[in-house]
């Protein structure tokens, strides 16, 4: 389940909710508070499904929430082009998935992808 973070805490590398999109942290940079304000917090982060930019600016004790990542293993079943059939190696639940440009896999390998709420995104194939 996603839970909250505090905007000071995040730093590069983290997983963050940002514009109702999973990203990665980029750059997290903090300002000093002036006289009369709050420390602030900017961040850079990529989103991990289609890699866009976003970006933001909060105080420090602003909350954000973090996505809820499931990593898991799967087998590939079937093959059509880019969609496949993967069968998830705990539950045996069978679901499309798209596959990577990049990524050459056949029917019977196995596969390694993450669960992000109800989303899948195939990170590669497993050791």
């Amino acid at each position: 389940m996603a839970h909250q973070v505090e905007a000071g805490d995040v730093s590069k590398g983290d997983y963050v909710i940002i514009d109702d999109e999973p990203c990665k942290v980029k750059e997290a940079s903090k300002s000093m508070a002036g006289k009369h304000g709050h420390a602030k917090v900017s961040i850079r982060a990529e989103g991990i499904f289609d890699g866009s930019s976003h970006q933001g600016k909060w105080g420090v004790d602003h909350k954000l929430m973090t996505p809820n990542i499931s990593k898991k293993t799967g087998q590939i079943v079937s093959r059509d082009g880019n969609v496949a059939q993967v069968m998830d190696m705990d539950t045996y639940e069978t679901e499309e998935m798209q596959l990577p440009d990049d990524l050459g896999v056949s029917e019977g390998e196995e596969i390694k992808f993450w669960e992000i709420d109800d989303r899948k995104l195939i990170k590669g194939k497993a050791d």
